[in-house]
């Protein structure tokens, strides 16, 4: 049954951690140099109308890592391909999944990504839209479970987001109805207006809405919890893990932005940095990258020990290679025959969770 990856609150909790598992059992094969060809033959347009480094050479990587070969193309007003331009997104869709096993797409308009996804007849990986980045939210995942501090499960965790929180900031909204799931602990600190919703929030209602919305239901389902300050002193107090990321995106960058960026946050003690993580002196940071240094954060929030931006931004790869071998594995893999292979777990391993979890989606 062909299954989609557009958001991580498609799946069930239970899937999701077998999810890591899988991930986690793949990068130890890796590093070993074993990479199971489960994609021998398959090929995965990529498309993108949007800027991009560690999701576009993790993708591009893990595709042929795992067998597979990967197509780099760009669509809208300044790409090569017609979507967007002459033909309808539908349409494009239609024909691109007649012709490639898997589509991972980065797409600025949600609603435009989510009807090409529902017109393909192939697995559609999310690589980040408006509202959403899904495939670095698992990485966050993996990487938060691979360094629990010593003593803690997931439902003893503190994660504390500092920086603006609205619609366009992917990352803090779905880590913060995705961690109270498993019963975590979500922190987020904004400056006043800059918090979801808030009067600098200019996106749509029904964005700011459905966040809202699904935080509720994940704190709800997994006894987890969101609290929003406006003090980055009082966030980070008891926190486990300090996130991060861009306030000055690409395009707002101009000298008036960055001045801005210093008064409303830098100033107000909105940087992530050897001060602000002195408060919690175990934690761990965190940031999707790119970062820009001196400004979201600091070179000490980067590069001292306690940094996991760097496993972080390696995780990419390996989320994106358990991510594909999940949704995309050959069916035509004989699983009994390749048991005493060297391959063998993992194949029985995507297997079970094929049988096992099927094409349901659980909200």
């Amino acid at each position: 049954m062909i299954k989609h990856f557009l958001d991580c609150w498609d799946f069930s909790t239970d899937e999701l951690l077998d999810m890591v598992d899988l991930i986690i059992q793949l990068k130890k094969g890796a590093k070993k140099g074993n990479f199971p060809k489960v994609l021998s033959g398959q090929s995965v347009a990529m498309i993108f109308n949007g800027n991009s480094t560690r999701t576009r050479i993790s993708f591009e990587v893990a595709t042929h890592q795992l067998g597979g070969h990967a197509l780099y193309l760009t669509g809208g007003s300044e790409g090569e391909m017609h979507l967007g331009k002459r033909e309808t997104v539908a349409d494009t869709a239609r024909v691109v999944s007649s012709m490639v096993e898997g589509v991972v797409m980065r797409w600025r308009n949600t609603g435009e990504m989510e009807d090409f996804a529902a017109n393909l007849s192939v697995p559609f990986f999310n690589a980040m839209d408006h509202t959403r980045h899904p495939t670095q939210t698992l990485c966050d995942l993996v990487t938060v479970i691979e360094n629990l501090p010593e003593g803690k499960e997931l439902k003893d965790i503190t994660l504390a987001y500092i920086g603006q929180s609205g619609v366009r900031e992917t990352s803090a909204n779905d880590i913060a109805k995705l961690l109270p799931r498993f019963g975590a602990k979500v922190i987020i600190g904004s400056p006043v207006g800059y918090e979801l919703g808030g009067e600098r929030d200019n996106n749509p209602r029904w964005m700011i809405d459905q966040n809202l919305m699904r935080r509720e239901i994940a704190c709800k389902e997994g006894g987890g919890a969101v609290i929003v300050t406006n003090d980055p002193q009082e966030a980070v107090h008891g926190a486990d893990f300090v996130y991060t990321g861009c306030v000055c995106y690409e395009g707002c960058e101009a000298k008036e932005d960055f001045e801005n960026f210093k008064k409303t946050f830098i100033d107000k003690g909105f940087q992530v940095n050897e001060k602000l993580l002195s408060i919690c002196p175990t934690a761990k940071t965190m940031h999707y990258l790119p970062a820009l240094r001196g400004q979201e954060i600091s070179d000490f929030g980067m590069d001292f020990n306690g940094s996991l931006l760097w496993k972080q931004a390696e995780n990419r790869l390996h989320t994106q290679r358990g991510l594909l071998a999940y949704l995309m594995w050959a069916n035509s893999f004989n699983i009994i025959r390749a048991s005493n292979e060297p391959d063998g777990e993992i194949l029985a391993k995507i297997a079970s969770m094929d049988k096992k979890y099927g094409g349901r989606k659980t909200h």
